[in-house]
């Protein structure tokens, strides 16, 4: 690798960067991609936002930025039509300037916000931005009269971070929380002061300033109790309701008697004898942990646009006097006239009108290849627009009847459904233990003494309340979290780590999952181009540089990284370019014709059919050889075939390795999907094509024993996604799909798949320690309880001495040199 990088002439920060294997823009490990990504980058989105911010002079962004987070986001362009929609509802005010409440997606930190701020200033029209990164929201005001909001959208995009309209419903559970937890630690530390002073030598002798402390304390742990115990009394009781007996059932418990005990003593012995300061400390730090595990997963799907499912999707309907209203697909009516612009969706399907297009399919169908379409023929509904001109459509159905309703209900089985198994019975077990110990405990010193026998069942609660792990395991989930983050996995479900255990079988999609969506050149067609004389090389680089098909932008940059000389082509060349439906390209250049597409029409020497006026549309072959020409002549022919990811096939042999079973489940052909196995090493017996949505999730109901992980990007995978144990997605550009994944991931690789199954691993590890490390402590402490040897107020001291030695272990043990699999 060093001989590598010393071969570039690469700038010393690049060479610094490349050398500790850290991206350049996000510092996350750089992977393969980096060997032909021009620089040291892990993905393309970092490689294009790096470029843009310092041609932007931006670069002050890397100075607020604190240390390594998420790759940025390779997004397609979105044409923003419900932004229309949403002005026709809320119209500027009487001055004219717009107030628009939306939603934002990519925001990680403090130097994102400075960015968008930065691009937002520098714009006409602009006039105030507010911006909310834990909530994921933007306040936006605007005047119209002086730009156009949508150019500031496709600048924000431009950069890896998406504004849409806001749809993100309240989280009201961790903001609960947070109340909760904000009144607990105020009461904590009030109880904290005031038990100093009797630490201090406040005595009975100091009148009634002593008793009055001291029923302070009492009023204050009772509003601890009420505020911060209720979480755990309500969670506790739901339990109990569903015959589970969770780690909440001895917390409450324990909080219940510590309170109860700590009156007592406070009412026989004064306040010397309770320990209402250990009781609200105890319950803060319990809140702490619990309101942890919420607030992590809520920022991870506020990190996201939320999707409404097919309320998300907005289309441009022609009216009878000829204008261009936007409207919801869900109002769209058979016999509707559509426009779909370059890159917009068409949500039912719709007979071509007027000109010929060219769509894709791959989020319906899984189908790589783009697909030409003529006047008269029914496009599908899901087909993208992937042309450089828009068409028009007529609507065959209504949307009420489109196959595209049901691909985006954004039905998905109850994140409650999956209960963790071996968490349960430890949780059932470790409950039974401590309430026959303390049970057993009060019975046999209840003859002897009572106060004694009370005494003891209120030690064992409170010494082996499983605080260590009410506050450990919370604090391991958010270290994992955090870590996942980091190099941009973002978990939206709580019982991922717990299903991730089970996951035996990876079942992937291959279109936009293992492909990078762009075609790639073969070494021996590489050298072929780089072969071509001056002339022709000019030629096939005006001729490639003017259409938007795979095949050319493919072949362009190549050219555009070789640094052999190219003859320049005059301008006004340009007007004899003509684009040859289900064929390619035709350019008269010099009295030659010179012609990029498939063989036989490159090799024909009669006049290619149609006249300069014709409409039509550029289909390039997306695989097998494409043939460059001349009057006939064969000059080059280039072998293309889908570009896939660059880590794709060696992540697939070492989760093979690890003992998963992989499989291949796609859309497009058989052919194409028996390749990709070849090539990524998927055994040809467990890959499977040409599959409709619904054959691929009956394949995933067949193979699934509650033990499958779904990963695709396409509306066909939708019903997989329902069909299997757990599933994730890269595509955090298109609807409903991430609502419906336990997490999403960013960058140009599949290594998240490894790194959020290996840390569901260690975090069990790590659990698992910690629970043998409280048996430990729990058979000692219980056996001293069970001899009177500790009093309740000593084992309010052992207690959060028992926590902090666990909880330190297990920041340990997830530091970040110890997460191998990052």
């Amino acid at each position: 690798m060093n001989e590598l990088i010393q071969e570039q002439d690469w700038p010393e920060d690049w060479r610094e960067a490349a050398e500790k294997h850290r991206c350049l823009h996000c510092e996350n490990d750089l992977g393969p991609f980096w060997q032909r990504a021009e620089g040291p980058f892990c993905c393309r989105g970092c490689r294009g936002v790096y470029h843009m911010i310092h041609e932007a002079d931006l670069a002050r962004y890397y100075d607020l930025k604190s240390g390594a987070h998420a790759p940025a986001a390779h997004l397609r362009p979105d044409s923003h039509d419900w932004l229309d929609r949403m002005l026709a509802e809320t119209p500027p005010d009487a001055r004219g300037i717009l107030n628009l409440s939306l939603d934002i997606q990519g925001v990680h930190c403090a130097a994102c916000v400075w960015l968008i701020e930065e691009l937002f200033n520098r714009l006409p029209g602009a006039i105030q931005l507010r911006i909310n990164p834990t909530l994921g929201t933007v306040e936006l005001t605007w005047d119209p009269a002086a730009g156009d909001l949508k150019f500031f959208l496709g600048e924000v995009e431009k950069f890896g971070y998406r504004l849409g309209p806001s749809r993100k419903r309240s989280r009201g559970k961790s903001r609960g929380l947070l109340m909760r937890m904000a009144v607990s630690i105020s009461m904590a530390m009030n109880v904290m002061m005031f038990s100093l002073s009797y630490y201090f030598g406040l005595a009975p002798v100091d009148g009634r300033l002593y008793q009055f402390m001291g029923w302070l304390s009492l009023a204050l742990a009772t509003v601890s109790l009420i505020a911060g115990g209720g979480v755990f009394f309500q969670a506790a009781i739901a339990g109990l309701r569903r015959r589970i007996a969770h780690l909440d059932l001895p917390i409450s418990l324990g909080m219940i008697l510590a309170y109860l005990g700590s009156v007592y003593g406070f009412l026989t012995g004064g306040p010397e004898a309770a320990y209402f300061d250990s009781l609200t400390i105890f319950i803060a730090l319990m809140l702490v942990g619990r309101w942890a595990q919420e607030h992590i997963l809520e920022r991870n799907r506020n990190a996201l646009l939320d999707s409404a499912g097919a309320e998300n999707l907005t289309t441009k309907r022609l009216d009878q006097d000829g204008t261009v209203a936007p409207v919801a697909a869900t109002d769209i009516l058979q016999g509707d006239e559509l426009w779909i612009a370059p890159g917009d969706l068409l949500p039912v399907d719709g007979i071509l009108m007027r000109r010929s297009t060219e769509v894709s399919l791959d989020w319906i169908s899984g189908e790589s290849d783009q697909v030409a379409f003529q006047p008269g023929e029914v496009i599908p509904a899901g087909a993208f627009n992937a042309s450089e001109h828009g068409f028009s459509a007529t609507a065959s159905q209504d949307f009420a009847d489109s196959r595209l309703q049901d691909l985006l209900r954004s039905t998905v089985t109850a994140d409650e459904d999956f209960r963790p198994r071996w968490w349960h019975r430890i949780s059932s077990w470790y409950v039974s233990l401590v309430l026959i110990s303390a049970t057993a405990g009060f019975l046999g010193w209840y003859r002897i003494d009572h106060f004694t026998a009370l005494e003891v069942a209120i030690s064992i609660l409170v010494v082996t309340c499983p605080c260590a792990l009410g506050l450990a395991t919370p604090l391991a989930e958010e270290l994992i979290h955090f870590a996942l983050r980091r190099s941009g996995v973002f978990l939206r479900k709580q019982t991922f780590l717990e299903k991730a255990l089970d996951v035996r079988k990876i079942l992937l999609d291959k279109t936009g999952t293992l492909t990078l969506g762009q075609l790639a050149l073969h070494p021996d067609s590489a050298s072929v181009l780089s072969g071509l004389p001056p002339v022709e090389r000019g030629v096939l680089q005006h001729m490639s540089a003017r259409s938007n098909h795979p095949a050319s932008l493919c072949l362009f940059a190549a050219m555009r990284r070789d640094d052999r000389p190219a003859e320049a082509i005059r301008s006004a060349a340009g007007e004899n370019l003509r684009e040859i439906p289900g064929a390619g390209l035709e350019f008269e250049y010099e009295g030659a014709r010179w012609r990029l597409g498939k063989p036989d029409f490159a090799e024909m020497r009669e006049n290619a059919p149609g006249g300069p006026d014709d409409e039509v549309v550029t289909t390039l072959p997306s695989t097998g050889s494409t043939v460059f020409s001349r009057n006939g002549e064969v000059l080059a022919c280039f072998v293309l075939s889908e570009e896939f990811k660059s880590d794709a096939a060696s992540e697939i042999e070492f989760l093979k390795s690890e003992g998963f079973s992989l499989f291949l489940l796609s859309g497009d052909s058989q052919e194409k999907v028996a390749a990709a196995a070849a090539a990524l090493g998927v055994a040809p017996e467990r890959a499977f094509g040409g599959l409709t949505p619904e054959q691929k999730a009956q394949r995933v109901r067949d193979l699934d024993e509650r033990d499958t992980l779904m990963v695709g990007d396409g509306l066909n995978d939708s019903p997989s996604f329902e069909a299997a144990l757990c599933a994730a997605t890269p595509a955090v550009d298109r609807p409903v799909l991430p609502g419906k994944a336990d997490f999403y991931f960013l960058g140009d690789g599949i290594a998240a798949i490894r790194r959020s199954l290996l840390a569901a691993r260690q975090l069990r590890r790590v659990v698992r320690f910690n629970l043998m490390v409280a048996v430990g402590y729990n058979v000692l402490a219980v056996g001293l309880c069970l001899g009177a040897l500790v009093t309740p107020v000593v084992a309010a001291i052992l207690m959060p001495i028992s926590s902090v030695a666990v909880v330190s272990l297990t920041a340990v043990r997830l530091s970040g040199r110890r997460l191998t699999w990052m």
